[in-house]
């Protein structure tokens, strides 16, 4: 059998730039039955609610739009999780340069 109190594995290659890199979690690991450890290709690390994305529906209409449209529609996204991952003066002023409108 296992080890009593053994800690489940974490270094596998799918956590490797956890949490803003790394694929989605590990639905097996999360549920104790990822077989593959550490040659698992998704995050076996905690992860916060995923946030809503668009069905195939949405996507399509997106792909429709024409590309100055789009980049209008994904720019102000793009910024906010930027900012959330580096709110220094200088991501800031990139940010300001390249989403004039």
């Amino acid at each position: 059998g296992g080890i009593v109190g053994e800690a489940p594995c974490v270094n596998n290659r799918g956590s490797i730039g956890h949490p803003e890199l790394c694929p989605r979690p590990c639905v097996c690991f999360t549920n104790g039955l990822c077989q593959a450890g550490s040659q698992c290709d998704f995050c076996h690390l905690p992860h916060p609610k995923r946030d809503a994305h668009l069905d195939k529906q949405n996507r399509d209409l997106l792909k429709a739009l024409p590309y100055k449209q789009r980049i209008r529609i994904a720019l102000p996204i793009l910024r906010k999780k930027a900012l959330q991952l580096d709110s220094s003066p200088e991501t800031s002023r990139f940010l300001d340069a390249i989403c004039v409108t």
